[in-house]
Parts: structure tokens; sequence; C-alpha cells
């Protein structure tokens, strides 16, 4: 499958000589591998190529969108119309006129380097790498349950657009899930989800042996050695970068996305507590607490350099020493209350339109060594990992479990307890931060949203940090 550039010109000037104030013609091919290895056997291989060409058109101050797999002249031709009737139809309807934020747009060509290319490598190569992983699962004969998967995704991309953005792209990623469940006839059972991925070649996933081997060790531990907190209490809770980093994604990061604060996904995704007049002026945290939404990090999972409408990226700060500083904005969203956009558009196929998203949010490093926070904390719990998490429409209460957790007493890891939870609203949760350490690190995910929905590559991360005066729930059972 291949589209020309001249076929994309003409469409282009189509849209334009229809009536289009603005339009845009993107280009995508997505390149999938996938392996999944349950128990040691083989489950499902699969590849596949899934592209096509899509058209988005500014008419009569409405969007219209359209799509198709073929790259012929005829098919783009009737997207192309298909696209131009859609917003005219719509604008009839619609009072609020759609604006585009004028940007200076990029003329760019960027490929991620791979030291492996995972293009070249065999699926018997990805079948022994995934059973080799297993034989490190397996050592503790309790986890039942071992499922493995493994993708490899290269995602080639052209964007024009009618005021001259030009951006061609070649992204490879690469993504290990994991998912072990644990049975044990005196302590019950636990489950703990394992994830690593990157941008670039199959050297996104050196060395995570230990990291798994670790894994299972917790395992074990969490059914031979974690017991209850005897009674629900509030103290101070250390939480490690795996938890900053889901914290971040759902209480800050989900809720400072322009188009969800302004209603558009009402009823799809839920609200946010946040408003367009919360920008610079309202104070969600402590000053320690910087959080980063960064799509440039080289290799990250949610990596790109320009944004699905020719907006070159840069690092976004959300929330800069406690105040609300930045929301994610596509060219609509930011021309809405006078900006400019910070490249948040992105669609995670050909045939989704571009809206506001994250790429790597992260809880920005402080001055405190990991170790120091724990040993300066009187009594409290320590949080390495989670099982679960809840939050409500608006991003505002929370509800978090946790998997790896230790009870903190006069400085020292007293003993493993046993599924705790935590509940906190968002303001709290980011005021009461007295301590941030400095060992960021990112963790892989999909994030979710629209509809039709979208779910596209990111990281989650952070450092480890300290809140006080939390309410700690004791195991459920």
């Amino acid at each position: 499958m291949s589209l020309s550039e001249d076929t994309m010109i003409k469409a282009l000037d189509l849209a334009l000589s229809s009536g289009s104030t603005y339009a845009e013609v993107r280009y995508q091919v997505d390149t999938v591998r996938f392996v999944n290895v349950r128990n040691g056997t083989l489950q499902s291989l699969s590849s596949y190529s899934y592209g096509g060409v899509s058209i988005r058109v500014l008419v009569d101050g409405m969007w219209g969108f359209a799509a198709t797999s073929s790259t012929d002249w005829d098919s783009v031709r009737d997207a192309v119309g298909r696209a131009v009737s859609l917003a005219r139809s719509v604008a009839r309807l619609r009072k609020r006129k759609v604006s585009i934020s004028r940007e200076r747009l990029a003329k760019v060509a960027y490929d991620v380097s791979q030291r492996v290319r995972v293009e070249d490598l065999s699926n018997e190569y990805l079948i022994k790498y995934l059973s080799e992983l297993d034989t490190h699962t397996k050592v503790e004969s309790r986890i039942r349950v071992r499922n493995l998967f493994l993708s490899t995704t290269v995602t080639e991309k052209l964007l024009i657009t009618s005021d001259g953005a030009y951006v061609r792209s070649r992204i490879p990623r690469v993504y290990l899930f994991g998912s072990l469940i644990a049975y044990d006839s005196q302590s019950g059972s636990a489950q703990r989800n394992i994830e690593f991925g990157g941008s670039g070649g199959f050297e996104v996933l050196s060395d995570i042996e230990d990291d798994i081997d670790r894994e299972v060790n917790v395992i074990k531990d969490v059914l031979d050695k974690a017991k209850p907190l005897p009674h629900d209490e509030t103290m101070d809770v250390v939480l490690s970068p795996e938890l900053a980093g889901i914290m971040v994604h759902e209480s800050i990061g989900h809720p400072l996305e322009l188009d969800r604060i302004m209603g558009r996904e009402g009823a799809e995704a839920g609200e946010s507590y946040t408003r367009p007049d919360y920008l610079g002026s309202y104070k969600i945290g402590s000053d320690l607490v910087t959080i980063i939404d960064d799509p440039t990090i080289p290799n990250s999972y949610g990596f790109y350099l320009v944004d699905e409408e020719g907006v070159t990226a840069r690092p976004r700060f959300l929330v800069r020493n406690g105040m609300i500083n930045e929301f994610l904005m596509n060219r609509e969203y930011a021309s809405y209350i006078g900006l400019t956009s910070n490249a948040a558009a992105r669609a995670s196929e050909f045939d989704k339109e571009p809206i506001p998203r994250m790429a790597n949010t992260y809880l920005a490093p402080g001055n405190w060594k990991p170790e120091e926070v724990i040993r300066e904390t009187r009594r409290g719990l320590y949080i390495a990992s989670y099982t679960e998490w809840n939050i409500d429409d608006k991003r505002w209460f929370g509800r978090y479990g946790g998997f790896e957790a230790y009870y903190i007493e006069n400085g020292n890891l007293k003993y493993m307890v046993r599924e705790p939870f935590i509940e906190v609203n968002t303001k709290t949760l980011w005021s009461n931060v007295d301590a941030v350490a400095n060992d960021l690190r990112f963790y892989p995910g999909t994030c979710g949203k629209g509809n039709p929905e979208q779910g596209v590559p990111v990281y989650l991360g952070g450092s480890t940090f300290r809140v006080t005066n939390v309410k700690v729930l004791k195991a459920p059972h």
C-alpha cells in the first residue's frame, strides 16, 4: 500500500476548491506483529498491516472527517467529498464555530533508529524469546497463570496540510505485557501485571530479566509474608515511581486535556475538575510538585517530534511548582482560549481523528534520595507497586490498591502489608507532597480516549514521593 505525494496534494486542492478553509491529508500505515505465550505454550501469532488515508476539512466553521483504506484516486476523491459534505451538514446545526490557531508548522522527516531491527526478527525468534522469559516466571510454582504478550509495531506517516505542514515519520515500537496470577491455599490469590516497552528496535527489551525475577520474588513474598493492616488509619504514604506514573496520568493528565475541560467527552469518558480560568491561577499541589508531559523523550513509548496537525512537540509543564500551568491542546481548543497549540493532537490510526492526548507524563524529580524519603518517615506506608486504581468521572476522588507495600516505623520497613488501599482526592494528594526523590523512572501503557475509542502509546512515570495524612484502608477481606 502506498500513496503518492501528488495524490495527497491533489486531494488538498480538491478540498479547498470545494469550499474548505483548511484541509489536511494524513497517510498512515501500522505494521504489527503480535505473539502470546501462556504457561510456556504458544497461544497466538499474528501479523498485519493496517493503513490508509484520512481527510479532515474545515467548512463553514465545522470539521468534516473521512477516511479510506484504498489509495486509488477515486477512493481518495470520494473521501474528500464525504468530509466536505459532513462538515456542511453539521455546520447548519452547530452554533459555536470551529477556529484553529495560527502556528509555525513543521516541514520535517524523521525516523527512530534501531540497533536491532524488529522487521528482521523471525517469528521463531519472538516465540523463543517469550518462552525463555516464561522460564523466569515459572520458578515459583504457585504462579498458575503466566500470560505473556509481545507486540512490535512500525508506524509510518505522512501529513500534508493546506497551510504548509509537511511531516514524514517512521516510529518502531516494542511492547511486552505480562499477567501473572498466583494462588496459595492458605494465603489466597495474588495477581501482578508487568509492562515494558519503548520506541526503537528490539534492544528496548534488553536486560528486563532481572526485573521479571524481582517481580516473581515479590509475588512469593506477598503470598508468604504479607499481612493486612490491623485497621484503617491516616498516615504518611511514600509512593514509588510506578504509583507516581498512574497518579499523574489519571489525576492530572486526563483532566488537563482541554477538550475534556470544555465538555467534549462528558458523555463518553467523563469530565474534569479543571476550568479554563484555572490556568495560571489554581494551585493543585505543593511547591514541590511539577508535572510534565514530554513527547520528545528519546526512545519513549509515547515519542513523537511533530503532532498530527504539524505542530512541533516540546515539553509541556502541566503543573509547575503546584500551579496549573498548561493544558494539553490542539489547534482548535487552543484557539478557543486565545493560545497556540502545544502539539497534543494525536490519532491512533489512519481512520481516527486527531484529538488532544498525553504522550509521556511524569512527576519531575526532586532533590531527595528515595531511601532518604523512607528513612525520614516516622510512621507510614511505602507502596512500591499497585494492582488496581479507580477514579471518578471528574478525576477528583481516587482509590489506589497496593501490591508490594511495607509498613514504615521510625524510618525502617518493618513488614510487608497485604493489599492496602489509599483513598484521596486530587488536591489533597498533590498539596500534601512534602518530599520528592530523584529516581525518575517510566512505565509504558496504552491510553484510551475518544469515540470511537483510540488507544495511543504513552509513558507514565515519576519519582518516589511522600504524601502526608492519607487515608489508608486495610485489605477488604
